[in-house]
């Protein structure tokens, strides 16, 4: 009898036990780029099947509605960490009153800045866009580097007419022949392929291949977030990473996590959305030769500089003043078949 009125004992204090042990999760507030489509899949699947939580996180993740307002938002304090594009925080770093946010974890190893444009335009390389209509939205991330794109491939920009095109209308407008190209990321070419275009016809010419030496997104985190739970944001890029392993190696499973987070999203899209992100920008030779999220410091030296081309820097940061590579796990656990 005493030996079971120990056993019972010990069973209430384990149970009594569990609610403290919840409360000892580290609460990370996690804000992504952009709204949950096929792309996002790797986080929401990282969330769904515990890997934060593995971590001892007990990690929230919204969408966004851009890299400028997703910094300034984790500048604010308003989340402590969150994927966003690598060289708007460049921009955002030099200001002098810049808080000191740095990336950890860089997901996109190429941008997915491109030019599209369909076969019967004639267009198969950068300098046959001379003489042709360029669209590209004002505010568009990936016409924002096509100073640096045309001066690199010695494009003659005067024999070029830009059409100022609305988000909405731009792959539209392609599809109808009222622009010869335009500048997008490479995942809308699902956009103009749904504008009734063949997807054999579609071409996206990606600005990578063409000598621009930029990185795309990455995850970041706010320096006060590093500085008091450094072993959170080591954990927190962990699980990333396995959701980024699982997300590659069973994207249609990946779906399920998209739709549970965003239920009005189409499967068969998003899927192939995941599929063409992770090919063109996640799973790069790159990538695969020296395991996810490396960061050559040259290479993002030289992308600051290249930024140089169309941004006027007061207070140039540099490359260690972006990234840090202190939280990323060895190279054999960032290894992704």
């Amino acid at each position: 009898m005493r030996k079971l009125a120990l056993l019972l004992s010990a069973m209430v204090m384990a149970i009594a036990a569990l609610p403290a042990a919840a409360q000892e999760l580290t609460k990370v507030r996690f804000i992504h780029e952009w709204r949950f489509e096929g792309h996002v899949a790797p986080f929401l699947v990282a969330l769904d099947k515990g890997y934060y939580k593995d971590e001892g996180l007990d990690v929230s993740i919204d969408p966004g509605t851009g890299s400028v307002d997703g910094i300034n938002r984790i500048a604010s304090g308003s989340y402590d960490i969150g994927q966003m594009d690598l060289n708007a925080l460049i921009k955002y770093r030099d200001a002098a009153d810049a808080v000191p946010i740095k990336a950890v974890l860089v997901t996109y190893n190429v941008p997915p800045f491109s030019i599209l444009t369909i076969k019967k335009n004639g267009i198969a390389a950068p300098k046959d866009l001379e003489g042709k209509i360029l669209g590209a939205p004002a505010a568009d991330a990936a016409y924002s580097h096509w100073p640096i794109f045309a001066k690199l491939n010695g494009i003659d920009t005067s024999t070029i007419k830009i059409e100022n095109v609305g988000f909405p209308v731009r792959e539209t407008l392609l599809a109808q022949g009222q622009v010869d190209a335009v500048t997008a990321f490479i995942s809308n070419k699902l956009a103009v392929k749904a504008a009734g275009v063949p997807d054999d016809q579609i071409v996206g010419m990606m600005m990578s291949d063409y000598g621009l030496d930029l990185f795309g997104s990455a995850v970041m985190a706010s320096p006060s977030f590093i500085a008091e739970h450094p072993e959170a944001v080591a954990g927190f890029v962990r699980a990333t990473i396995r959701g980024f392993r699982d997300a590659i190696n069973d994207p249609e499973g990946a779906m399920d996590s998209v739709l549970k987070h965003n239920p009005i999203a189409k499967r068969d899209i998003e899927l192939e959305r995941l599929k063409l992100v992770a090919q063109q920008c996640y799973f790069t030779d790159d990538v695969r030769e020296n395991g996810f999220g490396h960061v050559d410091a040259g290479r993002l030296a030289r992308s600051i500089d290249q930024l140089e081309e169309t941004f006027s820097f007061t207070n140039k940061p540099q490359a260690s003043d972006i990234y840090t590579e202190d939280f990323l796990p060895a190279k054999e656990e960032r290894m992704i078949q």
